[in-house]
């Protein structure tokens, strides 16, 4: 029996020694570097906003702050598309209808108001084996229908008027995807082209950003991400202006992570080992969302 015993309490020890390791390598993943708290959004009197994105997962890393405002009164909407041949690949495309369904699941988790999923062949070529692959900025006309995804940009915004647009980084879209630069860019050149026009309710576009400790730590090591900064010619994603400390909203942010049944494999390659832990330990470490702010305020 003492030896038994014995043999549980080592069993333990080892258990707890290699949590404990785990949880510093973990630490030593977070970001170290600080930027201002957000405090325009708490004190925004038009809490109307859009998510404008190229697929329907790319602002899951940021579910904390969207289900956070949600809570606090903002009317949220999501616009996003769906390839007929998928997003990579032609067997993909039997993947969208649960993908849609996944989407809706995390969007009632959030609190997003509604929900608009566009069925549109947005690339010329759809046979492209690695479309999430960078590609140069100038080759982007000979690639998508930018005009007809503009007038859907354009009709929703127009549709809504938000104050406020959530979008990825027009930049290198997160880790290099050109689809999410595409969108990211249309929704920009959009703003631009009409901030004087009378009516224009747009105040912020917040683009989602990681620090540069951050994204070299989970990113660092994928082709994809270290071709882009070629491709781009940027050294990273655009640095942050401001954080959100979702903490509050740790367990809202994992259930939304989760709820993509079918993209665990891409999510936990960037947020690596969420689904190890229950949400108050990984979003005490992975405590913080961060935002490049665009603003159009006068």
């Amino acid at each position: 029996m003492k030896r038994i015993i014995k043999i549980l309490l080592t069993a333990v020890v080892i258990v707890i020694l290699a949590l404990a390791g785990h949880l510093l390598y973990l630490n030593s993943l977070a970001p170290k570097q600080r930027f201002p708290d957000d405090t325009w959004l708490a004190g925004a009197t038009d809490k109307t906003a859009l998510i404008i994105v190229a697929h329907d997962d790319d602002m899951i890393g940021s579910s904390g702050t969207i289900s956070m405002l949600c809570k606090n009164g903002w009317t949220i909407r999501e616009m996003c598309f769906y390839q007929q041949r998928g997003l990579y690949a032609a067997k993909d495309s039997l993947k969208n209808p649960v993908r849609k369904k996944d989407l809706q699941r995390a969007a009632a988790i959030q609190g997003i108001k509604g929900i608009s999923a566009v069925d549109f062949n947005f690339r010329y070529d759809m046979n492209a084996r690695e479309a999430y692959m960078p590609a140069p900025y100038a080759d982007f006309s000979k690639m998508f229908m930018i005009d007809s995804l503009s007038r859907y940009v354009a009709g929703y915004i127009e549709q809504y008027k938000p104050a406020v647009i959530f979008t990825l980084d027009d930049v290198m879209g997160g880790y290099g995807n050109p689809d999410h630069v595409l969108i990211s860019r249309i929704v920009l050149d959009y703003c631009n082209a009409h901030k004087n026009d009378p009516g224009f309710s747009i105040k912020r576009i917040y683009q989602p950003v990681f620090p540069k400790d951050l994204a070299e730590n989970v990113l660092g090591a994928m082709p994809v991400y270290q071709q882009a900064k070629k491709v781009y010619g940027t050294d990273g994603m655009p640095a942050p202006d401001v954080q959100i400390d979702i903490s509050s909203s740790a367990s809202l942010k994992k259930k939304a992570m989760q709820a993509y049944s079918t993209e665990q494999n891409s999510i936990r390659k960037i947020w690596p080992f969420y689904n190890w832990y229950p949400a108050w330990i990984y979003f005490n470490i992975f405590d913080r969302d961060f935002f490049r702010i665009i603003s159009f305020e006068k």
